[in-house]
Parts: C-alpha cells; structure tokens; sequence
C-alpha cells in the first residue's frame, strides 16, 4: 500500500481545522491514498461532509479515546 503524498497529508490538516479536531482529544483527520478518514469520539452534530477536495471522507464515530487522540 502507497503513502499518502504531501498534498494529501496538506489536505487532512486543512480538513481537521476546518471540522475544528484541533483538541488532540476529539478527533483526527487520516489521509490514506485514497480517501481521508475521520475518527471521532462522539457522534458528528450536523451533516458530515461526503468529499474534501474532491477525495470520499470515511467517518468513524464513537471510537476510543487513544485512537480518537491518534495514539
């Protein structure tokens, strides 16, 4: 399997800040080759977003804390 290229990596950052999982603790952003992944503590509040740039977004919700956290 590939690694995500710069660009991609750029773009999970991007939509981190914008769904605000700046905290470290409610959730983060993972750029694969071919779609970003969400991983949230809790249930998103409100529409998730389908793309980002073009790129599906996969959301996962409920997971625990480490993964929320990345760790």
């Amino acid at each position: 399997m590939s690694e995500p290229d710069k660009y991609m990596l750029d773009q999970a950052e991007q939509l981190a800040q914008h769904l605000k999982l700046v905290d470290g603790k409610s959730g983060y952003v993972e750029a694969t080759p071919d779609a970003y992944h969400v991983y949230l503590r809790r249930k998103w509040p409100g529409k998730q977003l389908a793309s980002w740039d073009g790129i599906p977004v996969e959301w996962h919700e409920n997971v625990g804390t480490h993964k929320a956290a990345n760790r």
